[in-house]
Order: C-alpha cells, then sequence, then structure tokens
C-alpha cells in the first residue's frame, strides 16, 4: 500500500505533500489544479515513465532546474519501503535512500495500471501507441523483457547514428545487428506470447460487458524473420542498402504493430466510436487481471475515464478494480454513485 508522495517542482507542484493512506482515494479539483499530475507521478514512481508525454523535460516545474518524486509504501504491516527519483541535469534513483544505478533495479517496486480518457487511442491511434502500451504491460509482469528493451533500444539508438553518419563503418553496424537480432527476437517472441494472454482475457471481458461484439482478435503485425535471432540478422544484411539510403534501421519490433479485430474487420478502420471505446476498456481491465493475477496489490489510477461508459460498463470496471490493493481516481466533481462518496477525498 501506498502510504505518501511528496513532489518537488514537478508540473505545477513547487512543493507538495500527500497522505495517500486508505484502499480508495479520490483527488477532487477543477482543471489545472494538479489532478492528473498526481496520478501521473505515481504513475513515473512505478514505471520511470510518464502516460502523458514522452520527453521527461516537460515533467519539470517551469523556471525550475528539475524534479524530485518521493513515495513511501508499506511493504508489510512492520515494513516500510521509500523510492526516490532526483531528475536535475542527470537522474538518479534511491531505494529505501541507497543509489541505484539500473532503471530495472528501481521500476516496477510495485504494478500500477492507468485508466485514462484517451486510452481508445490505444485502438485508433499509431503503431507507437499500441507498441507503448504493449511494452508497458509485458516490463510488469518479465524483468528479462524490460532488459532487453532498454538494450534494444540503446543498441538501436547507435546503429541509427553511424547509418546517419554518411560514410558509416560497416563493421560496426554489423555488431549493432547482431545486438539488435539477440535483443530484438526476444522481444517479438514475448510480445506474441503476451498477445495471447491478452487475446483472450479480453475477449472475457468482452462477453460479460458487450457480448454482441464477437469474435474478437489481436494479430500480431511483425517480420516473421525476426522471430529467430539468425534469420533476424540476415534480414538486416540484406536490407543494409536501402537502411543506408534511408538513414534507418529498417526491420525489427520498434517498427512493428498489432491489429484489434471484430469479426474480422480492423476496429482502428471500421470501429465506431463506441466499439473502439468499449474494447479498449475491455483490454485495459485485461491488463489489470493479467498482473493482478501475478502480482499481488496492484495500484490502479483512473483520471475521469468513467464518464462517458453506460451503467453496465461502469459497474464491471467497479466490480473489477475493487480487488486492487489501492485505487486512486481524479475527478473534477464527485460522481454519485457510492464507492466514491466511501473514498477517501483530498480536495486541490
Amino acid at each position: 500500500m501506498l502510504t505518501s508522495l511528496s513532489l518537488r517542482n514537478f508540473r505545477n507542484f513547487e512543493s507538495a505533500d500527500f497522505d495517500l493512506g486508505g484502499s480508495s482515494t479520490v483527488f477532487l479539483g477543477a482543471n489545472g489544479k494538479g489532478k492528473t499530475s498526481l496520478l501521473e507521478a505515481i504513475y513515473f514512481a512505478s514505471t520511470l515513465r510518464s502516460f502523458r508525454t514522452s520527453k521527461i523535460r516537460e515533467l519539470k516545474r517551469i523556471g525550475s532546474r528539475g524534479f524530485e518524486i518521493s513515495l513511501e509504501m508499506l511493504r508489510r504491516e512492520d515494513w516500510k519501503s521509500k523510492l526516490r527519483i532526483e531528475d536535475f541535469s542527470e537522474r538518479h534513483l534511491f531505494v529505501d535512500e541507497q543509489p541505484v544505478k539500473r532503471a530495472s533495479e528501481f521500476a516496477n517496486k510495485f504494478q500500477c495500471v492507468a485508466f485514462l480518457p484517451d486510452d481508445p487511442v490505444i485502438v485508433t491511434g499509431s503503431p507507437v501507441l499500441r507498441r507503448r502500451f504493449l511494452d508497458m504491460f509485458i516490463c510488469m509482469l518479465d524483468r528479462d523483457y524490460f532488459l532487453a528493451l532498454q538494450k534494444y533500444a540503446s543498441a538501436l539508438k547507435t546503429r541509427n547514428c553511424l547509418l546517419k553518419s554518411g560514410r558509416p563503418d560497416r563493421s560496426l553496424l554489423n555488431v549493432y545487428g547482431v545486438l539488435l537480432a539477440e535483443f530484438g527476437s526476444l522481444i517479438v517472441n514475448r510480445r506474441i506470447q503476451f498477445l495471447k494472454f491478452l487475446e483472450k482475457k479480453t475477449k472475457s471481458v468482452l462477453m460479460e460487458i458487450r457480448p454482441e461484439i464477437t469474435e474478437f482478435e489481436i494479430v500480431s503485425r511483425h517480420s516473421a524473420e525476426t522471430l529467430d535471432k539468425q534469420n533476424f540478422q540476415e534480414k538486416l544484411e540484406k536490407t543494409l542498402e536501402k537502411e543506408l539510403e534511408r538513414y534507418a534501421t529498417l526491420t525489427g519490433p520498434h517498427v512493428d504493430d498489432f491489429d484489434l479485430l471484430t469479426a474480422g474487420k480492423i476496429l482502428r478502420f471500421y470501429g465506431s466510436r463506441g466499439q473502439c471505446r468499449i474494447v479498449s476498456l475491455a483490454l485495459k481491465l485485461a491488463e489489470f487481471e493479467l498482473v493482478a493475477e501475478c502480482r499481488e496489490k496492484v495500484v490502479v489510477l483512473v483520471d475521469d475515464a468513467l464518464a462517458d461508459l453506460d451503467r453496465k460498463a461502469k459497474e464491471a470496471f467497479l466490480s473489477k478494480t475493487q480487488n486492487a490493493g489501492q485505487v486512486f481516481y481524479a475527478f473534477t466533481e464527485l460522481p454519485d454513485d457510492e464507492v466514491f462518496h466511501a473514498s477517501r477525498q483530498v480536495n486541490l
């Protein structure tokens, strides 16, 4: 259970401390008061990523050199733990005031699933948004995947820099190609595995809240060669001339995608707004249930994401998330539902 949160120069908070005790908390306030920023800070302490931006510099308060997030949690009745992130000219991570050098040793000390107003873009938006959703989900459950993503991203960045240099050393390109093949093949195979888990669980959720949405599928879009390390490496060698022309690595999990279909039709092309909204909700509920099955006391963040749901979908959401370790809601006004009135309220 998360017990306290302290922010310094984070978003619009110059200095703020919050008591997070309780199984259910509602942050209430007008737009611009910082409700979403509080949820974002909790999410960042869990994942070292923001659900609003990929640019870390946007998290610091305007005019400040950087930001600090401190979060305390009760692991057992007699054991408290503290996480601290300092991000100024460079990032420093601390667990119980001891410095941690690797992000993989800090991230996911607690698991966190966020339900957001723009979740439908997972269904309707660009491939990068679907990859981001999938990567964040798998990282909560698979540390090897987290490490592989880091190493793949580092090798990809260096290889692309070499390709952009104009006359790269081909032996160096080959060295980084070997790394891409090693870590990339692991990433592709794990994604396919976890997409199957997501498909099965999402089908189950849809049968409960929208049984009329039938034949739900998730189809991975990846290059067949990337499933095997050796074939991946050979593919990179074959496409090298084209990559030199385009100054970028053209094959690998960084360009992959997956489609969500119902009745054989791709939702982002043929689904109605309502269908895409309910499928995105089912997908996120499936994510929560799969994480909760493997990890105890999952933290759920809800940023005004229930407003356009009908009663059946909202009841299913509240029923499923009551099994969370803690739930944090952000609303401009308190909804009528009894569960919110019974929650601890923090006015901003």
